[in-house]
Parts: structure tokens; C-alpha cells; sequence
């Protein structure tokens, strides 16, 4: 297979990113003449040498690109003509380190009808599926699903030209393919340390300019001019990661190819205001968002690849630490200070990571409260609550001191105050081993008060959605639920 520059030659791409197929020995036996070809003419993909007739070396941005089923070429011979069979399904194989990737053939041949005189002829590539010689179409959504498998670009616009050269002492003629749509490989991470719940569902990138739609193709490829009118349609352009919604590629710390190389195929040209957006969803929390990275020009060049490589890091990250009851946080009069000076408001909007310790992955989450931090509540104090009682009750020498509130609640509204005077409490719970669960708005956070004489319960600070309800309530002292981020 011959290589130009980062590129092999075949035509639909996998990405193969873990080095070189087997080699190829020289001294291979004749193929005999495909059965049902007499009377039509060979066209046949030039090799290079028999040691990188697969593959080429990745280094950093380059693509190898290969024959998957469907493909077809196109020969100018006076007339567009279209092959009348190939090799390919007679050739693919397995990829050689993703079980679930498309076959994959590295070389082809391909038979037309008709009379070839001339000692060349133009052959196009329009895509997988095409039934027209003319036209390339760029698709607004396209679909990979497979991470480090890219075999989904010959139907999303893949394209390309040769010319192919009549073989001294044979009726075959050899072509080498020059790729001619751009390419953008995605290799998105993030340096926050997610669960491997969470996963890459799809990823838009838009532009002022039409990246999809339909481009006239000659034989030197995309016609540039013919780029249609930019519309709300098609400005952007979608891929949908194994099978997007709430499924997707995995999200590891640091660029991993294998584990969620992204590939889109698009127009060449220079593209003004572009916004590439990520969506993640949490599988385990049901939580997703998407995070967005923009530049002010991006180029893309006819058959080459531009790697873009981003650290999605653009989300709060808090630490909540929960076990059983453990006698710290507020105490009951305290909590009453939070209640009812402490403007405490629900926000069932914010999305964020949160991790039961350093050093534990992160899920996403949605919701909490939003309450003052002491040092901005006047008259703070915890021998009493602000009507001038005191809620706890002395213990004496044999037992913790406790409280009898329970089922205590107010309403509070919904919002975010938008003010550094504010404490947010995350709504989240505990989801066995190391794994959080969201809670949506709801929170559960231990007082230090015990609840009754004899310490068998806990206090609880508590709200619930629905109805947008902050109050105390009680819970067992083994239960696991999160400590107040005290003193705050």
C-alpha cells in the first residue's frame, strides 16, 4: 500500500493507533483471475512495499485508512463508470486488536465494463454507498461506534481521486488514492478523574461556516466553491458515540486513543468561531452536561488530519466524605441559625463532580443547597437558636447531650444567590463501595446532636425536592450519609 505523508492509501479509515500489521512476505503465490471477470478491466490499488502495505506508524496525526464493505470507485472514462465488482468482501479481516471493529481489507481490486484504451484514466472515491461519480455529501450526523475505529467516515463523506496507470506487459491498471475530505480526530480527557460510568455520548463542532451538506467532486476532488449557503442545519456537525444517549466512550485521565479516539470527516477549508461541545452522562448517577471548548479559527487542510486533544476540567469538584454517625457537624441549634437566617435556597440546576475522598473517581451530580456560611449570619451562636431557645438537652455525665426535633421543616425557595457569603451542600449519596449517587436537590448531612436520649440515632439535616422542604429530621447511626463540611 503506498503512503503519502501521514497518509496510507486505502479509503475507508480505521484508526490503528497500537503500531504495523504482520509483514508481508515477497515471495506470495499468483492469485488466479477472480471468477466472473472476463471481458472487464482491472483496476488495482498500487502497493508500496510488502513491509507497510497495511498499515503506516502513528505519530501523533496521522490516520490509516483501509477497504471496508460497500466500497466502490468511479472511473472518467469519457463517462463516469462505476466498477462492477471488487475484492473487498473476499478480503477483509479482523482488526487486529479491537474484536468489535469493522473489517477491514488493506488492498483491492476493482473490475469495470467497457473499452480502456488510454494509458490513464481519472478514478474518484465518493463514498461508501455512493451511486454518484459528481457529488460528495458531508452528513450532519455521523456515528462511530467503536472507540479507535473510524470505519464510519466512508458514509459520512469520505473522498478522494488517482490516476491510474496502465501496467508495462498487462491489461491492469495501478492507481494510489489521494484522500481529499479533512479529518478531525478527537482525544478528549479529563484530568478531574471521572468513574468509568461516566461516558463521551457525542460531541458537536459548529462553525459560522457549512460543514455538511452537499459539495460538487471533479477529478481533483472537492469542489470548494460549491459549498452550500451556511444555515442552522448545516453549521455543525454531530458524531454520537456508541450509540450516544446514555451510552458512550469512556473518559480516561490522560490521552488514551484506544480507550476514545473520536473521528469526524468534514470539508477542507478555514472555519471562523468554532465551538467543539462535549456531552457526558453519568450512567450511574443519571446526570449529564455538556462542556464546551471554542477557538476563533480552525484550518483544515484536503486530506489531513488536525488531532485535538482537550482536558474537560471545566466543572466544580467538591469532596464529601460519609460514614455512620460520628457526633460532628452543627449541633440543633446551630442548624436552627443555618434554617432560618441562613437564606437557604434549593438549586436543582447545577451540574458538578463530586468524590467521597481524594483520591476517589468522581461521579456527576445534580442539585444541592445553598445556604450562608456562619461568619455571615448575625448573632451566629450554638448555646441557643435564634427565637431564644435551646434545643439541646444535657445528657449528664453517662450520655451525649441530644435533642427531641424531629420532623422540624421549612420551605424554602429555589435559586442560586450567586454570592461568595454562600455555602453549597451537594446533593449526594452514598452508592456502595466507592460510587456516588445524585440526589437531585435532596441532601442528608449528620449533626452532631444525637437524637433522644441515648445516642441510638443521629440528627439529620435534610431537604427534599419535592415538596422544596429544608428541615431536621433523624436517621440510624450506622446509616451512611455525608459530613457537614464543618466549621463553616
Amino acid at each position: 500500500m503506498k503512503i503519502n505523508t501521514l497518509f496510507s492509501i486505502s479509503l475507508t479509515m480505521l484508526l490503528f493507533f497500537t503500531g504495523c500489521a504482520s509483514d508481508t512476505p515477497n515471495n506470495e503465490p499468483i492469485k488466479p483471475q477472480e471468477p466472473d471477470t472476463k471481458g472487464l478491466t482491472a483496476f488495482v490499488e498500487e502497493d508500496n512495499n510488502s513491509k507497510t502495505r497495511t498499515t503506516g506508524d502513528y505519530d501523533g496525526s496521522g490516520i490509516n485508512f483501509y477497504w471496508t464493505e460497500g466500497d466502490r470507485l468511479w472511473v472518467n472514462n469519457v463517462t463516469l463508470i462505476q466498477d462492477k465488482k471488487n475484492t473487498i468482501s473476499k478480503d477483509l479481516v479482523n482488526h487486529p486488536t479491537i474484536p468489535t471493529a469493522v473489517k477491514r481489507a488493506a488492498t483491492a481490486m476493482f473490475y469495470f465494463e467497457g473499452s480502456f484504451t488510454a494509458p490513464s484514466y481519472p478514478v474518484r472515491y465518493t463514498g461508501k454507498g455512493s451511486t454518484v461519480g459528481d457529488k460528495v455529501t458531508f452528513k450532519p450526523t455521523q456515528r462511530q461506534l467503536v472507540a479507535n475505529d473510524a470505519s464510519h467516515i466512508g458514509e459520512c463523506g469520505d473522498c478522494g481521486v488517482a490516476t491510474a496507470t496502465k501496467s508495462a506487459g498487462s491489461g491492469k491498471y495501478n492507481f494510489t488514492i489521494e484522500h481529499k475530505a479533512s479529518y478531525l480526530t478527537l482525544l478528549p480527557y479529563s484530568t478531574i478523574y471521572f468513574a468509568t460510568t461516566v461516558k463521551i455520548t457525542q460531541i458537536k463542532i459548529t462553525t459560522d461556516e457549512a460543514l455538511s451538506g452537499q459539495f460538487d467532486f471533479d477529478d481533483n476532488g472537492i469542489d470548494l466553491g460549491s459549498r452550500p449557503t451556511p444555515t442552522p442545519a448545516n453549521r455543525s456537525i454531530t458524531l454520537t458515540l456508541a450509540g450516544g444517549g446514555t451510552n458512550g466512550f469512556t473518559l480516561p485521565v490522560t490521552v488514551t486513543p484506544k480507550t476514545n479516539a473520536a473521528v469526524m470527516v468534514l470539508p477542507p477549508g478555514t472555519y471562523h468561531n468554532v465551538k467543539i461541545e462535549y456531552t457526558i452522562y453519568d450512567q450511574n448517577t443519571g446526570v449529564g452536561t455538556t462542556l464546551k471548548k471554542e477557538y476563533a479559527m480552525l484550518t483544515f487542510h484536503p486530506g489531513q488530519n488536525k488531532k485535538v486533544s482537550t482536558d474537560l476540567k471545566q466543572m466544580k469538584v467538591f469532596v464529601t466524605p460519609m460514614g455512620g454517625y460520628n457526633g460532628q457537624g452543627p449541633n440543633t441549634n446551630e442548624t436552627m441559625w443555618y434554617m432560618h437566617r441562613g437564606n437557604p435556597h434549593m438549586d436543582i440546576t447545577m451540574v458538578y463532580a463530586a468524590r467521597r475522598y481524594n483520591g476517589y473517581p468522581a461521579n456527576i451530580c445534580l442539585g444541592g443547597i445553598w445556604i450562608k456560611k456562619k461568619a455571615y449570619i448575625a448573632g451566629f451562636r450554638g448555646d441557643v437558636a435564634p427565637d431564644g431557645t435551646n434545643y439541646i438537652t444535657s445528657g449528664g455525665w453517662a450520655s451525649p447531650d441530644y435533642s427531641d426535633v424531629n420532623d422540624y421543616e421549612i420551605t424554602i425557595p429555589f435559586g442560586n444567590p450567586q454570592d461568595d457569603s454562600y455555602l453549597f451542600l451537594p446533593s449526594v449519596y452514598a452508592d456502595g463501595g466507592t460510587a456516588l449517587k445524585s440526589g437531585n436537590g435532596s441532601i442528608r448531612y449528620w449533626m452532631s446532636t444525637s437524637f433522644q436520649r441515648g445516642g441510638f440515632k443521629g440528627q439529620v439535616f435534610a431537604s427534599d425536592r419535592a415538596p422544596h422542604n429544608l428541615g431536621i429530621g433523624n436517621n440510624y447511626s450506622d446509616v451512611v450519609m455525608a459530613y457537614w463540611p464543618w466549621p463553616r
